[in-house]
């Protein structure tokens, strides 16, 4: 799914600019499809796979494009979803802490933070009695608009990470 850019020019241009800078401060070259690349995912408005990068910059490497994709999660430039069917989708982060929404039908990725999350999350830090390090909580959900337009009207279930359409 793959949805225009309602950003403004200044919200893509700072978006750019931050994804470069944070490439640079690994100490990654600013290569040309670097470059390119990030012009890209400043652009997006929505969650995007992989292979939707490759096919819209047919002029840059697989490798290349994989390779970025995952320093720029390293570097907290872009978050990670994993689809129910255990495929990623990438955004890019502009909340520093939250949560996922996927939806099973369409692949929208939102994100989320809640007050009683995070109540959680200071009470199970507290049980552990132990450091966490880190966490990552993904919901799957069939969205507003896939519930509108009777998309994955079926009777949807989770089994472990995959969805099963009954």
């Amino acid at each position: 799914m793959t949805t225009v850019s309602t950003k403004s020019a200044s919200a893509v241009a700072q978006a750019e600019s931050n994804i470069l800078a944070a490439l640079e401060e690994h100490g990654s070259r600013m290569t040309w499809p670097r470059r390119e690349l990030a012009a890209m995912l400043a652009r997006r408005a929505d969650a995007f796979s992989a292979e939707e990068i490759v096919a819209g910059l047919p002029g840059l490497g697989r490798a290349t494009i994989y390779r970025t994709l995952r320093l720029l999660v390293e570097v907290g430039i872009l978050c990670k979803a994993a689809m129910p069917d255990g495929s990623p989708r990438y955004s890019l982060d502009d909340v520093h802490h939250h949560h996922h929404l996927v939806c099973v039908v369409c692949g929208r990725i939102d994100e989320f933070r809640h007050p009683s999350v995070e109540r959680m999350l200071r009470a199970m830090k507290a049980h552990v009695g132990s450091e966490l390090v880190g966490h990552r909580l993904e919901l799957y959900h069939r969205c507003a608009a896939c519930r509108e337009s009777g998309q994955g009207g079926e009777d949807i279930h989770m089994h472990g990470t995959h969805v099963h359409a009954h």
